[in-house]
């Protein structure tokens, strides 16, 4: 008598593995995506504080275009008192980057004009993950996101656009 498993024992249980896998793989997805989606909020809170501490302290706000002058080493402004970030967030979650804007490029109120604002533009995401971060961020999802301190527009891989401030 030979001892170990018959054909039908080991189809069983590969077949039962696979259904597990099964249901395990998409919510091990989502809970990536969604930790992705954490990361990425949280950058732009802290780039947030970051500019505010800095206007507060300085009476101006950060260059645009900056990453990491006036956040992270002094940019020899008077009242500097940073480094504001311990350090900037080099890439997002999906391979694109963080920037500081400060210009007058985007109308944030909806009255057809741009506004002189400041905020976070960053790049390559993901038009789906745009609407949920719109979602967790203003509250309501509009799509494409066109109004309020989250914008984007419809294409498959965005910019977003996040408000820190505006006259």
């Amino acid at each position: 008598m030979k001892k170990g498993f018959t054909l039908i024992e080991l189809i069983v249980v590969i077949a039962i593995i696979a259904v597990l896998a099964a249901i395990v793989a998409p919510n091990a997805f989502k809970a990536i995506e969604k930790g992705k989606i954490s990361a990425t909020i949280g950058d732009y809170k802290s780039i947030k504080t970051g500019a505010m501490a800095y206007y507060s302290d300085t009476g101006v706000w950060p260059a645009d275009g900056t990453t990491t002058a006036g956040f992270v080493t002094d940019d020899s402004v008077s009242g500097w008192d940073g480094p504001y970030l311990e350090k900037w967030p080099p890439r997002d979650n999906w391979g694109g980057t963080y920037t500081f804007q400060n210009d007058s490029a985007r109308d944030w109120d909806g009255d057809g004009s741009n506004d002189a604002a400041r905020y976070i533009s960053v790049t390559l995401i993901p038009q789906t993950v745009c609407a949920k971060i719109n979602t967790q961020l203003d509250g309501t999802e509009t799509n494409p996101g066109t109004t309020g301190s989250i914008q984007y527009g419809s294409n498959a891989t965005e910019t977003l656009y996040m408000l820190i401030s505006q006259d």
